[in-house]
């Protein structure tokens, strides 16, 4: 990849706010064209909450995370927290040849690809709430539509606009560091210091990741020197101080236990009592007399429906393309799921033994003698809902929602949203030395197609299976129809031999059976990556999977030599 360019020279700076509207839709939406041909815009999320849609990929931005655009992309902003803030530098590169500067093309980092720095390292170059200006004057900015961006024009040559510059060209070296460890040299009284922070705000929605930030260490570094110094890992002690702040209101006010367990920081009742069980081995209603009937979680699935969890869940059923993978992947194994067809095709075939097959959309004949306590359903025919609602609890969930967001929706389910971050933050990691592996293969923000071969049939791909580690992960983009099919909604399309040129990109991927390449065009064939089909999936433990042969798929473009053997 590139590293930071010798010289930059800011063009604009904007603090934008997000804040939810008052209609149905409670998302606060910020559009915003980039018109300017020569200039890159840096993101920074300030808060939590902040979602970036761009080219038709949605990407969930943490606090501190900054993403690099490139030229003309434009791109949409939203939330649905009270307030979250999003920090915008606009800017040009340059290449110093002597005393001449040379504007340069290419991007000074990974465009479109999230770094996540620490925001205690950003603290220092993040620039106050009262230089939110704009640069330059009106008529040349970028377009806002509905929501507000702060902004002010700034002079030229003014102190400010150089302090800009420099917090900028801060940011972009803190970037292209990303991968050093940054030792920190009082670990101990950094410690301390989230342990206060913790005291202070521990009705907040913290998590380890955050409390690592402030003191300037990565997760497992802060977790482990912890415990060394309070003999409990974060999670046990933020636990242990929400439940004693319960006690007291427990005792001494007439509240709910649902309003109880979100005064002291718990998302829902039934965890709180488990957890407030776990700690002082009596229920909260029988710590004290305050009046709760039900430890049952009631949570919403994609089609609307209020469903109530069991106290326990044991016994597990699961239908759709990546449910499985998404459930193995956080520890979970089902007892029965739709794997006729997948036991010939998944890379993870021998996690599936054991589990027995209920038919692509849960058969209630075929479920209701497995005796389950909860039905997870990524496949579902609807007139058999009411039938499978008879037998378990039944959540219908959506495959069309990225790994991430599937992967943390299940993981709420169960209370495995540590095992979620844990992949999460290990995906990461191993993308990022990926990207630096592959850097001599490939430019990210080139334009790839993925077509899957079966027996004489072609399909493009839109962002789903092996293309959403391409889009999502490696920082390609769609071609120009791809892009068209991702937009309508269509994970996939069949296409016509005669069709294959109108979908080519820069880079293309064939997922098939070298059988099935005997009559493919050579103009697909000659610029072309060979993949297995049964790649052809994004659940976490095939994308995981995935990195390592990679190298070996990117190395490969004789596709045409392929057919002749």
């Amino acid at each position: 990849m590139q590293i930071a360019s010798p010289y930059i020279q800011l063009q604009r700076y904007a603090l934008i706010r997000l804040t939810p509207t008052l209609s149905e839709n409670p998302l606060q939406n910020i559009f915003i064209e980039n018109n300017n041909e020569d200039c890159y815009t840096l993101l920074i999320a300030i808060d939590h909450g902040v979602r970036l849609h761009l080219n038709s990929i949605t990407q969930d931005l943490r606090q501190g995370t900054c993403i690099l655009l490139s030229f003309q992309q434009s791109y949409r902003l939203e939330t649905v927290r009270s307030q979250a803030k999003v920090i915008c530098f606009t800017f040009k590169t340059f290449d110093v040849d002597g005393v001449t500067l040379r504007q340069v093309t290419y991007p000074p980092l990974i465009s479109d690809y999230p770094y996540k720095l620490p925001l205690s390292m950003l603290k220092t170059a993040i620039v106050s709430e009262d230089w939110a200006y704009s640069w330059p004057p009106h008529g040349h900015e970028e377009k806002h539509r509905q929501g507000r961006a702060k902004e002010r024009i700034l002079p030229t040559f003014v102190p400010e606009f150089v302090i800009l510059q420099a917090k900028l060209q801060l940011i972009l070296g803190m970037m292209a560091q990303l991968e050093q460890t940054h030792p920190l040299t009082n670990q101990e009284k950094a410690i301390k210091q989230s342990l206060n922070y913790m005291e202070q705000h521990y009705n907040e929605d913290l998590t380890v990741e955050f409390l690592a930030e402030m003191t300037g260490m990565i997760r497992w570094q802060y977790s482990k020197k912890f415990k060394s110094i309070t003999g409990k890992n974060p999670i046990e002690y933020l636990t242990d101080l929400r439940v004693k702040h319960a006690k007291q209101l427990l005792v001494g006010s007439s509240d709910t236990l649902r309003e109880i367990s979100r005064q002291v920081g718990f998302k829902d009742e039934y965890y709180f009592s488990r957890r407030f069980h776990q700690v002082t081995g009596y229920p909260p209603r029988e710590y004290a007399n305050i009046h709760s009937r039900t430890r049952r979680r009631t949570v919403t699935d994609s089609l609307g429906r209020k469903v109530h969890l069991p106290e326990t869940v044991n016994r597990i059923v699961a239908t759709g393309t990546n449910t499985i993978g998404e459930l193995l992947a956080i520890g979970i194994i089902p007892i029965g799921a739709g794997i006729a067809t997948m036991k010939s095709q998944v890379i993870y075939k021998s996690k599936l033994q054991g589990i027995l097959d209920i038919g692509l959309q849960a058969s209630p004949e075929q479920v209701s003698w497995l005796v389950p306590d909860l039905m997870l359903l990524g496949n579902y025919c609807e007139r058999q809902l009411a039938q499978l609602d008879a037998i378990a609890p039944t959540i219908v969930y959506s495959g069309a929602n990225s790994t991430y967001e599937r992967l943390l929706y299940i993981a709420d389910l169960f209370n495995r949203n540590k095992a979620a971050e844990q992949w999460i933050n290990r995906y990461e990691a191993n993308i990022r030395r990926l990207r630096r592996q592959l850097s001599d293969q490939y430019t990210p923000g080139e334009h790839a197609s993925v077509y899957l071969v079966l027996d004489k049939n072609v399909y493009i791909m839109g962002r789903n299976g092996f293309a959403a580690t391409l889009y999502e992960s490696l920082g390609f983009h769609p071609s120009a129809s791809v892009n068209h099919l991702i937009q309508a909604g269509k994970p996939w399309l069949q296409i016509e031999l005669n069709q294959i040129g109108h979908f080519i990109g820069d880079r293309n991927f064939v997922l098939s059976d070298q059988a099935d390449l005997q009559f493919i065009p050579t103009i697909l064939l000659d610029n072309a990556h060979r993949v297995g089909a049964s790649w052809n999936y994004d659940d976490p433990i095939t994308r995981e999977r995935l990195l390592s042969v990679l190298p070996s798929i990117f190395a490969n473009t004789s596709l045409s030599k392929e057919r002749e053997l």
